[in-house]
């Protein structure tokens, strides 16, 4: 095939090409100003250091009240209304990391921790103890919650396992770590609290429907119910680990083990992003500068 008969579209590229030998300076000098500059960033930017801890859900020994389950018949809706739940333990499971990622428990964990400084240093006025700017301004507890959930925490469950694992991501390792057991501590705290809450109400109410009824075997049925929000009350009462059991417990991590940030990472994708564009820039000159005939 000839010169003359050869498409358009090859003789596009082989100009483009042209283009590009004719400017590789270009390319270098991008390459290597686009390398330094995040070269700069990796070197200067806040190491950031995560803290892992691995929980289990507590599965409570619910035998006293599974075994209900096949014994209450009409006591069903008795046991709904004293708030009693006969189901799996998982449901305790799903509820638990729910108020664990919940805004309420976050914002009450950053509010008595005081760390809203910590979570905006920079706005946060070190010798005039007062944040930076007009009020209205300031730094909310929502805001932080926020900040704390899409950066700092980070939970995850295994389905199969059960386990429940929990980043936190911060600049001080220690802090991370005790970031995070505070937060396991917090949360059997919580739900130690409301369980004992939830079984003191069920059992007065239990107590009442017991002096009303007359029948035998309901009378047995609730005293069993009884006795199964006695045994919780008092789970909740001794156990500590009431909500999670912690499997590995959160430990400062190496100041060499950082997750950000990632220097050679860094480094190679600066240079992509330089070649890119000086492409870009050779592309726009070939569009819209003057044309040269190519050989």
């Amino acid at each position: 095939m000839s010169e003359d008969q050869q498409r358009p579209a090859d003789i596009d590229i082989r100009r483009f090409v042209a283009q590009l030998a004719a400017h590789k300076w270009w390319l270098v000098a991008c390459a290597v100003a686009s390398t330094l500059t995040f070269g700069v960033v990796a070197f200067t930017m806040t190491p950031v250091y995560q803290a892992t801890t691995v929980l289990v859900s507590a599965q409570h020994d619910q035998s006293a009240l599974g075994s209900l389950g096949s014994s209450l018949g009409q006591l069903g809706g008795l046991a709904s209304l004293a708030g009693i739940n006969v189901g799996s333990g998982d449901s305790q499971a799903q509820e638990s990391l729910a108020v664990l990622q919940s805004r309420e428990f976050t914002e009450a964990f950053i509010r008595d921790n005081g760390l809203m400084q910590e979570l905006f240093r920079s706005r946060w006025d070190t010798s005039a103890q007062q944040w930076r700017g007009a009020k209205d301004s300031w730094p909310s507890l929502a805001q932080a919650s926020k900040l704390f959930s899409s950066k700092v925490r980070d939970v995850s469950r295994d389905r199969l396992t059960g386990l429940v694992t929990m980043h936190i991501e911060w600049r001080d390792p220690r802090t991370a770590a005790l970031w995070a057991n505070r937060l396991v501590e917090r949360v059997n705290s919580e739900m130690r609290v409301r369980a004992i809450s939830s079984t003191s109400a069920s059992l007065g109410f239990l107590e009442n429907e017991l002096q009303r009824s007359s029948a035998v075997e309901t009378r047995q049925a609730i005293n069993r119910l009884i006795e199964g929000q006695i045994n919780q009350r008092m789970l909740a009462n001794v156990t500590q680990e009431y909500a999670f059991r912690v499997v590995d417990r959160a430990l400062p991590p190496d100041p060499r083990d950082k997750v950000r940030p990632n220097k050679p990472l860094l480094l190679v994708f600066g240079f992509f992003i330089g070649i890119f564009l000086g492409v870009f820039l050779v592309l726009v000159k070939s569009m819209f500068g003057p044309r040269r005939e190519v050989r």
